[in-house]
């Protein structure tokens, strides 16, 4: 009896509501599904047909909950230990703000346009469009880490002095990102790498990303000349 988070390891979303559930000590059962090829069951309990969906039988066994912003929220409000919500209301809207830029900005700019041109091709057998990929990460990408860089000056953490949902969101992002062998430059963006060694340091997200990662090991990955800097 309990909760069960249906998707997939490769999913940042996916690992973002797993990630939470760690950090608060919630156990939890994992459903392996994928939205590709998933028949109308599938759409009954998310008619966007997206990953990942929650399960609480707790609440009965019809009930389902899809999207990762409304299952955290769902999981807050249920299990209210070790909140991963800033109390101060500054400090929440800002991490509420940076849940929506992970999920909608970096999303599309890293999902679509670096993740998937790298990894969906590989696996369907396929040649990864590399250059492709890479054009995002000239052209693009700069863009965001500049943003997440300033905003961590003199910081830890986003949304306060706490780890919270604002950290954990752009952090499965980037996850996605190092699985297609590219990380943003340690030189150039230093504070956003200090980060991204903080949050790899929580055991509530690092298994799960190493995990997700021996599914891409073997892909080819992207390689970019460190003197362009990226």
């Amino acid at each position: 009896m309990g909760l069960t988070v249906c998707g997939l390891a490769g999913s940042p979303f996916f690992r973002k509501v797993c990630t939470v559930l760690n950090e608060k000590g919630v156990a939890y059962d994992i459903e392996n599904l994928s939205p590709f090829g998933a028949g109308d069951e599938f759409t009954k309990m998310n008619p966007a047909r997206r990953i990942p969906v929650l399960k609480d039988s707790d609440v009965g066994d019809d009930f389902v909950l899809p999207d990762s912003s409304a299952i955290v929220h769902y999981i807050e409000r249920k299990y209210s230990k070790n909140s991963l919500m800033p109390s101060d209301p500054v400090e929440y809207g800002r991490a509420m703000w940076f849940e929506e830029y992970a999920d909608s900005e970096m999303a599309s700019k890293i999902g679509l346009g670096v993740f998937r041109k790298v990894v969906f091709p590989q696996m369907a057998k396929q040649a990864p469009d590399l250059e492709g990929a890479i054009e995002v990460i000239r052209n693009t990408l700069p863009t965001i880490h500049d943003y997440i860089e300033g905003e961590l000056e003199g910081k830890e953490w986003l949304a306060g002095d706490m780890f919270s949902i604002a950290d954990i969101s752009v952090a499965v992002q980037y996850g996605n990102l190092a699985f297609t062998g590219y990380a943003p430059s340690a030189e150039r963006w230093p504070n956003l790498a200090a980060f991204m060694r903080r949050v790899g340091q929580k055991e509530s997200f690092a298994g799960l990303h190493m995990r997700a990662a021996t599914y891409f090991a073997e892909m080819k990955k992207i390689e970019l000349d460190p003197a362009e800097g990226l």
